[in-house]
């Protein structure tokens, strides 16, 4: 079973009000196992994690086990494992249930070196108690003592469900007020992850990673993409110390987005209408080293996020004109990857596909159609939205209001390259709209280069251009006499 959905596990548990779980061992190595009567971690809970850890069914560890047993002439007796000097696998799986450990010390070590369990969790050791908090100051824990185990009590299920709300807010309308709250919790996981060990360390890091995650999304909206690119580092850094290779390509997915859109925006800081090379080329880089992962690992890096790479290469190298050829071709081959392994829980899917939606046949299309305008292929681009359009509301999510947005400056752009400007300055005017109700800036460059390219076109005196212009000046500063003379190339 995977760290992510043991996390979930221990989720549900709280929220069941069913035993409290503790870390256990040195900074919270080990874990997280309930406590049984005597105060030591749940034997059963420890021996099937252990075992699932190296991949064991119960059968073959019942072989494992026997076999162990007869060589030191400890043969079970009849009715109680099964047939003579042979455990089967199904009492396996009720000794782990049950937790009906043997008590005797010398199958406990067999267990134990089998399956690579620390002697002192199985009861090999004494017990102390320990309060981990966010602040380093209160730890304590006996460091100098390998025959001691410490049973660490701290409570990070509140930290997984802010970040849970805080997703659900973000995709469905704005999340941004909450970002002080996401800081907050950085702070005390940092304190944490300061002290932490082992299994511990590991769900901490996966909460640090979530909310650095979040906040590069809420902050990239935002137009600060310096600040989600901080974030974002951030990420890639912790995914590096967990040495967790699945979680550092959704991390550097994420961190390229951020460059990439970073480098198409550079409109509104200069008032030019031109990308930053070099940040869609150091984009570039980030989703060539998950491609690589990809090839040479095959089946660590999830599906969707391998589908969600191709595209978003695609769609830099589509941006630089470099070989448009070959962009079209990766995004074609996207579309294979489109919903394989899906997963249903949120901060799950933002971990292992850096994304928010996960790749569902919608956004496909949504991106394909934005590679084909930045390849100078706006009737192919109007004919992926068709499609886009088409699919049911099991398909497309309707509630993913920056995907609606999305979609309308898509439109917009393909509408302006088969030169229907009013269609086009229509969608536009939606989308600014929408963009100002949820305080979205990312976007507005784009708008901003629609309006820049109206006020060259033929239908540059229309009333709706006019009135498109008087609210991009009011709410963002852009004044018509820095754009007058360019022409969007891309």
């Amino acid at each position: 079973m995977s760290s992510i959905l043991r996390a979930d596990m221990i989720l549900q548990a709280r929220e069941m009000h069913m035993p409290e779980v503790f870390y256990w061992g040195e900074g919270g190595q080990y874990g997280p196992y309930t406590a049984q009567e005597d105060g030591w971690p749940n034997a059963g809970e420890v021996m099937r994690d252990y075992r699932e850890r190296k991949g064991l069914k119960a059968e073959e560890f019942a072989c494992m086990y026997s076999e162990e047993l007869k060589k030191l002439g400890k043969q079970n007796k009849r009715g109680k494992q099964g047939q003579q000097g042979k455990v089967t696998g199904n009492w396996i799986l009720n000794m782990e249930k049950q937790n009906i450990i043997p008590t005797d010390i010398t199958r406990r070590r067999i267990i134990a070196r089998l399956l690579g369990i620390p002697p002192v969790l199985l009861g090999l050791a004494s017990l102390e108690q320990v309060v981990m908090q966010p602040q380093n100051e209160t730890i304590v824990s006996a460091r100098a003592n390998p025959t001691t185990l410490p049973k660490i009590s701290t409570d990070i299920a509140p930290y997984r469900r802010n970040v849970q709300v805080a997703l659900h807010l973000h995709r469905t309308s704005n999340a941004q007020d909450l970002l002080n709250d996401i800081n907050a919790d950085l702070r005390d996981l940092e304190g944490l992850a300061s002290q932490a060990q082992g299994d511990f360390l590991y769900h901490v890091g996966e909460l640090l990673i979530g909310n650095d995650l979040l906040a590069t999304k809420i902050t990239k909206d935002q137009g600060r993409f310096a600040h989600a690119h901080a974030y974002a580092n951030a990420a890639v850094r912790m995914t590096k110390r967990l040495k967790d290779d699945e979680l550092l390509a959704a991390a550097k997915y994420t961190r390229g987005c951020v460059k990439l859109e970073w480098g198409l925006a550079s409109l509104l800081q200069h008032g030019r209408l031109h990308i930053d090379k070099e940040k869609v080329v150091s984009a570039l880089s980030d989703f060539q080293a998950i491609l690589d992962l990809a090839t040479s690992r095959q089946g660590l890096i999830h599906p969707q996020l391998h589908g969600f790479t191709l595209l978003q290469f695609s769609r830099a190298q589509s941006a630089l004109k470099h070989n448009i050829p070959n962009a079209l071709l990766l995004a074609d081959q996207a579309s294979e990857l489109i919903g394989r392994e899906a997963i249903d829980e949120p901060f799950t899917r933002l971990l292992v596909t850096g994304t928010l939606s996960g790749l569902h046949k919608g956004g496909y299309h949504l991106i394909k159609a934005g590679i084909l305008n930045a390849a100078g292929l706006p009737g192919k681009a109007i004919s992926e939205l068709n499609i886009l359009k088409q699919l049911t509301e099991q398909t497309y999510r309707q509630d993913e209001t920056r995907n609606q947005v999305w979609m309308d400056i898509t439109l917009a752009e393909a509408l302006m390259g088969v030169e229907e400007y009013g269609e086009a300055t229509y969608k536009a005017r939606g989308a600014l709209i929408t963009c100002h109700a949820i305080n979205s800036v990312q976007n507005v460059a784009t708008l901003v280069g629609i309006y820049s390219r109206l006020l060259t076109s033929s239908y540059k005196t229309a009333a709706d251009v006019k009135e498109l212009g008087e609210m991009l000046r009011e709410w963002y500063g852009v004044e018509q006499e820095k754009l007058l003379g360019f022409v969007d190339g891309r």
